[in-house]
């Protein structure tokens, strides 16, 4: 059920993300690299950041209202609040917290709600 979330998910979100996202198909530190060489040439310096535990700490709810802009599917949000019900238990009790853990659709996940972030604060 896993791998046919993420590939609606891909299907729908991949398009939208800059080249920068990371962990996409053909899509990794190198080529962002180079499209920033690209597209800001003479900047020396650039920040990296590693979201600690960028995965432990996604709202669900968030989520899911995020996934409601984009599709209306009954069957879809019944499938992915089964996968997200089936998730990690935060100090003994499940919280709103915390996506699936499947690399892949993790990651992309992740990519989903850190772009929507990425849109309203720029």
């Amino acid at each position: 059920m896993k791998e046919a979330i993420r590939m609606v998910l891909e299907f729908i979100y991949d398009p939208e993300f800059p080249d920068t996202s990371h962990f996409r198909s053909g899509r990794g530190c190198h080529s962002a690299l180079r499209r920033i060489k690209e597209e800001w040439g003479t900047s020396r310096w650039f920040l990296e950041f590693d979201i600690f535990q960028c995965f432990h700490t996604i709202d669900r709810h968030r989520l899911i209202s995020i996934f409601k802009e984009e599709i209306d599917d009954p069957k879809f949000f019944y499938s992915i609040q089964k996968v997200f019900s089936a998730g990690r238990l935060v100090g003994g009790e499940k919280g709103p917290y915390s996506v699936p853990h499947s690399v892949l659709l993790s990651a992309l996940l992740g990519n989903i709600y850190l772009h929507k972030l990425d849109q309203e604060i720029g």
